[in-house]
């Protein structure tokens, strides 16, 4: 898509959404309606049958009249967007990750989580988002009412600069929403004090180092983006904790989530695993891939 300047803002080949006939399906719906005009993107509805499930010639049938029914009313709303409805087999996270890339926007709804993370620990979300090549967007339904700006944590990773280009893009073709670039630092834990120089002035300079993270981050979006409104945030705290209270805040979150090779694919890293854990709302997770 363009910008009132004619200047590509985020590109987007499609947006595929994970549907099916439920609440978190709706929501995750109605998040994609509210963007796709300006993404300018082709729609793909696609309801993945769990192979672990039977389904007989009417329930089959049945999805597909739901989802057309679901493609015309789109159609009517956004006649510029072309929407198509698929409907395939499999194991549901692995069959929607095998359609991931940079070049293409993956949406799928979710419950709220409650009690333990532990028992979440292979969530459907976190499950995708960790054999994603390209960006997933997660979206819990029953959320409360949204603040305003796109929230990007960064570390000068290039896992969390590519979530940040990400998130900038996605704040410009929102109209110009507030980017909030968000950099979370901690002292060092208590069994390294052994470690640590006998400067009284140490932690002060370790918030400096921290700082300059985040305003390098800053500038070099600022230098790209000059239209974009930034907002900086340096916070004190463990990393997943201090983003998500800042999601809280706003209207959606962006993490990185680093490449890995082997058996470590099918995880997320520590931070976005734990984001994913805790949804405070809308989360996009971007792997560097």
């Amino acid at each position: 898509m363009t910008d009132a300047a004619g200047k590509r803002v985020y590109e987007v080949d499609e947006v595929v959404l994970g549907w099916k006939p439920a609440e978190s399906a709706d929501a995750a719906l109605e998040w994609v309606l509210q963007r796709i005009d300006r993404l300018a993107a082709p729609l793909t509805l696609l309801t993945v049958l769990d192979a672990k499930k039977s389904y007989d010639d009417e329930q089959r049938a049945q999805i597909q009249r739901d989802a057309e029914a679901v493609a015309g009313e789109i159609e009517k709303k956004h006649p510029s967007i072309t929407v198509t409805t698929r409907i395939v087999e499999g194991d549901p996270p692995q069959v929607l990750a095998g359609l991931t890339s940079p070049e293409k926007l993956v949406v799928v709804g979710t419950d709220r989580r409650r009690g333990l993370s532990l028992r979440y620990a292979f969530s459907f979300g976190a499950r995708l988002a960790a054999r994603a090549n390209g960006p997933v967007a997660l979206i819990p339904h029953g959320e409360s009412e949204l603040g305003t700006g796109v929230v990007v944590g960064v570390d000068g990773t290039p896992a969390s600069l590519a979530a940040a280009r990400v998130a900038a893009r996605i704040a410009l073709a929102r109209g110009g929403e507030e980017l909030v670039i968000v950099h979370v630092w901690q002292e060092p834990t208590p069994w390294q004090d052994a470690y640590l120089p006998p400067d009284d002035g140490f932690l002060e300079s370790l918030q400096k180092v921290h700082q300059d993270v985040l305003d390098e981050s800053v500038a070099q979006f600022a230098e790209d983006w000059p239209e974009l409104v930034i907002t900086k945030k340096l916070v004190h705290g463990l990393a997943p904790w201090g983003l998500l209270d800042q999601a809280a805040r706003g209207s959606l979150l962006v993490v990185g989530t680093r490449s890995s090779r082997g058996i470590q694919r099918f995880f997320l890293g520590s931070v976005s695993h734990t984001v994913v854990l805790n949804l405070e709302g809308p989360t996009i997770v971007v792997p560097n891939k």
